[in-house]
């Protein structure tokens, strides 16, 4: 995987995403198949805990902490190191740190159905605008299906860096079915990817809960402090030898991590 071309970094600027298509490795991709087969067999061997849709039937419900110690696969870090940290570094502008790593499933006929939502956005706020361009370009997030047929990410274009407008909050407010203005699905297969701007209006949508499984992570450059929605990981990444068993550019995601931890209690984004 490359690093993002001046180019694509445009218009993921400006147009607060970019789709890559066939950037992730088919060997890459059957190497997390299998990892999260593995986690599957050890969850129902009942030594580590996922959510389950249906079990009997072997489908996972959403899985988050997937490099926590318990759901940790070679796999996953062995994708960070074999190029995907080139493309979140320049997607950054520089050196970037551990902050959500998992997958999204869906399947076995239960309906997901999101509202639509900006994750740290402040919609209808006075500083609305200021608070999207004081934290623009100091976090990416991304999906990336190991299944083929994902169109379950739904997005607004342009909107990660502008105030909301009336009829944006109001279809946020009128609940999961509503219609947003200007919406398109992000259509995706098995080897794209998809970096955001989690400030995007947004939501996840599979009403006919089709089977998923999409990697969906999120890092933060590395001179920005550990949030509150990111807490409770530290005790985990400082259990012995975990690290150690990383590849380097992955432990190094890691330790950045532990470097940006504050002392105290951390903040809230709204409070940065």
């Amino acid at each position: 995987m490359s690093p993002l071309t001046q180019e694509q970094l445009g218009h993921f600027n400006e147009e607060g995403y970019i789709i890559l298509r066939q950037v992730v490795s088919r060997e890459h991709i059957d190497a997390m198949l299998a990892a999260f087969e593995r986690l599957m067999d050890r969850a129902l061997a009942g030594e580590c805990e996922i959510g389950w849709i249906d079990k009997s039937q072997r489908v996972p419900a959403r899985t988050g902490s997937l490099l926590s110690t318990s759901r940790y696969d070679d796999a996953y870090a062995q994708w960070i190191d074999g190029g995907l940290a080139d493309q979140l570094e320049s997607a950054l502008g520089g050196p970037g740190r551990h902050s959500l790593f998992g997958m999204l499933n869906g399947g076995g006929g239960q309906a997901y159905k999101q509202g639509w939502h900006r994750d740290i956005g402040k919609p209808g706020a006075p500083d609305e605008v200021e608070f999207l361009r004081r934290h623009h370009g100091t976090f990416v997030q991304f999906n990336a299906p190991l299944l083929k047929d994902d169109h379950y990410l739904n997005i607004v274009p342009r909107s990660h860096l502008r105030a909301s407008s009336q009829e944006e909050m109001d279809a946020s407010a009128a609940g999961q079915d509503a219609n947003m203005p200007d919406e398109m699905i992000v259509e995706l297969n098995a080897g794209d990817i998809v970096h955001y701007n989690a400030n995007l209006w947004h939501r996840g949508w599979n009403p006919e809960g089709n089977l998923r499984w999409t990697m969906h992570c999120a890092f933060w450059r590395a001179d920005r402090e550990v949030m509150k929605h990111e807490y409770g990981q530290k005790e985990d990444i400082l259990t012995p030898d975990y690290l150690e068993r990383m590849p380097p550019r992955t432990r190094e995601y890691m330790q950045r991590y532990l470097d940006a931890h504050p002392e105290d209690e951390p903040r809230s984004l709204l409070d940065l």
